[in-house]
């Protein structure tokens, strides 16, 4: 099989790694670079990534961020960060409005550039043997990195990337059968999927995952019947975000 696909159907997400093991700085170097390559909206690369290389900051993220221990193990730990204040400077060199910044469709474009670019970092990280965690826990702690990383406005960190050398092995996890996510033309029934996601629900329970202590769609159903991080949508209008929810600008709405 091509190498790349290999090291892509092979993945697995890991908590646990190696304490005190440095990653040369070609490796660094490597997946970074992987990362700025991604495909991005117009070219823009609207994210940022921020390393955590100091022991202390990276303690208080655990303090905030306790289900993570990972954080403090892990060799590199990035935070990936949704970023239009780039786009901020270079509208400002060219007197534009930047009106677009505060439509959710703006929020979209940041998020898909920054997941991107993760993805392109976990994919470089693990093609050199290193183990990699996301964080998506990070944003429930956002008020609190956008303080400690000094993030300017039209910033918001999405979510953190732990790499390094794993303590244990993991077995690759079962993913939803491929009828269930991949179509062809048309977008399958209830009935179908409803089937489908009852026999997945199945094979992780025959999987036997330690962390997970619900059945595959119990895990669902009570995930969604909460609202989380509420004090988000706060935030995210006060980084310049979400300040104009019915999708347009104040000077298109009519």
């Amino acid at each position: 099989m091509n190498a790349v696909v290999d090291t892509i159907t092979r993945h697995r997400t890991y908590r646990q790694f190696k304490t005190n093991v440095v990653l040369p700085p070609d490796h660094i170097q490597a997946i970074a670079d992987a990362a700025r390559r991604a495909p991005s909206w117009m070219n823009g690369q609207h994210y940022s990534i921020v390393r955590i290389t100091n022991t202390a900051l990276r303690q208080k993220i655990v303090a905030v961020q306790p289900g993570n221990p990972q954080i403090g193990q892990c060799s590199e730990f990035w935070v990936f960060v949704a970023d239009a204040h780039r786009a901020k400077l270079c509208s400002d060199a060219y007197q534009g409005s930047f009106a677009a910044v505060g439509t959710p469709d703006t929020l979209l474009t940041l998020s898909v550039d920054t997941a991107m670019a993760a993805q392109n970092a976990i994919i470089a990280a693990e093609s050199l043997g290193y183990a990699t965690c996301p964080v998506g826990g990070l944003r429930l702690v956002a008020g609190q990195l956008i303080e400690w990383l000094g993030l300017p406005e039209y910033t918001f960190p999405l979510f953190g990337l732990c790499i390094g050398v794993p303590d244990v092995d993991m077995r690759i996890k079962p993913r939803l059968p491929e009828k269930a996510v991949i179509f062809e033309n048309h977008y399958p029934s209830d009935g179908e999927l409803n089937h489908d996601l009852q026999e997945y629900e199945s094979t992780m329970t025959a999987f036997g995952e330690k962390r997970e202590r619900l059945p595959f769609r119990q895990k669902f159903a009570h995930y969604y019947s909460k609202t989380y991080a509420p004090k988000n949508i706060a935030l995210l209008k006060q980084q310049g975000f979400l300040t104009h929810p019915n999708g347009l600008p104040e000077d298109q709405a009519s």
